[in-house]
């Protein structure tokens, strides 16, 4: 549902004082005030001052790359490795180079912010939160995370593959000597905790550890 603005109220109340003004006031100076202070509004975009968020050391790739191995951890969910690997793979694309003058955050400071609420939960993973942590706004915020995820995405295809036939042979005689012939492969995988139940088939993500 959309929200209503500060501002829709404020012009409200002041058509009605203006209408009421010129019905029954004697003097022109109260229909003037009023038309002085709704041109005033309507001219401004934001009724309250836009809030800027201080720079934090943390927003530097300076800062991130003299992370410690568990710090770095804590904050992007990967290692040093692991995101330099990927870094490397995400930065010529094309959705991290604007049209404009204007350029982008350095792609490994968006993947930082994206790995980073990904890799939250709770009010951990709250805009504020994570926008006061790097020193950005919210809208960055979404703005970096869907950039991630959509690059991802172009990488599934690069990454997820079937193993080829030397592969599945060599697995199979592995998963063989353990006592599984004919077995190529298998899979595993880890949980991910919701923070909240889904409002459609709520009960069906529920684990063996009934989280």
């Amino acid at each position: 549902m959309p929200k209503a603005s500060q501002r829709l109220p404020l012009l409200q109340t002041l058509n009605s004082l203006q209408f009421i003004d010129a019905l029954n006031s004697d003097s022109d100076s109260d229909i003037q005030e009023d038309i002085i202070l709704l041109d005033m509004i309507t001219s401004q975009r934001y009724i309250n001052p836009r809030r800027r968020y201080p720079s934090h050391y943390m927003y530097t790739m300076n800062d991130l790359q003299t992370f410690s191995s568990e710090k770095f951890r804590q904050l992007c969910r990967t290692t040093h490795e692991s995101f330099e690997k990927l870094v490397a793979q995400i930065q010529a694309d094309k959705i991290f180079q604007n049209s404009s003058q204007n350029k982008q955050r350095n792609p490994a400071i968006q993947l930082a912010v994206a790995l980073s609420r990904l890799g939250s939960n709770g009010n951990g993973a709250a805009l504020g939160k994570i926008g006061m942590l790097f020193g950005i706004s919210h809208g960055a915020i979404v703005l970096y995370t869907q950039r991630v995820i959509q690059i991802l995405m172009k990488l599934k295809r690069k990454v997820i593959v079937w193993p080829t036939i030397e592969q599945r042979r060599e697995m199979s005689q592995v998963m063989q000597a353990e006592g599984f012939p004919g077995c190529i492969g298998f899979i595993d995988g880890s949980l991910i905790p919701l923070s909240q139940r889904p409002p459609n088939d709520g009960e069906a993500y529920f684990d063996r550890k009934k989280r």
